[in-house]
């Protein structure tokens, strides 16, 4: 009985981790959204927090795609999009995949990325290049 309790905390806390991941990846696009429209400078302050620094290097160098924003993959953002922003976890430990829309009528924008907790603090470790489309997985960190 001690084991089937003590494996049902783990689970329950596995469940909370990933939906507290989940709720973490949220917020951080909702801010950088909303900053977005706002507020440039406060995404430096936001990004440095929580990206990883190849991340950062990357987002900086703007190499991946001249046309569009690495971390939202588009140009611009709307007040839709922020309202239509979900996050789902992925087959793979630890990978998730970022959806929203630009209208009602539009096709869900994917943004498949690899984020942890740590301390209670999000670190986002990957976001896949759009020229990648929504693969996912570690084997992606190796390219």
């Amino acid at each position: 009985m001690k084991t089937f309790i003590l494996s049902c905390l783990f689970l329950v806390g596995s469940q909370l981790a990933y939906a507290s991941c989940e709720n973490m990846i949220k917020n951080f696009y909702v801010q950088y959204m909303t900053n977005s429209e706002n507020n440039w400078k406060a995404n430096e302050t936001l990004c440095d927090s929580i990206l990883a620094p190849d991340v950062i290097e990357k987002l900086q160098e703007g190499i991946e795609e001249p046309d569009a924003d690495y971390i939202i993959r588009a140009q611009d953002v709307c007040e839709y999009g922020i309202k239509s922003l979900t996050v789902e976890p992925l087959s793979e430990k630890d990978w998730y995949m970022v959806r929203y829309k630009w209208d009602a009528e539009s096709e869900y924008i994917g943004i498949p990325l690899k984020a942890v907790v740590s301390d209670g603090k999000l670190k986002i470790l990957y976001i896949t290049p759009l020229r990648l489309g929504n693969r996912y997985g570690d084997a992606l960190l190796k390219e």
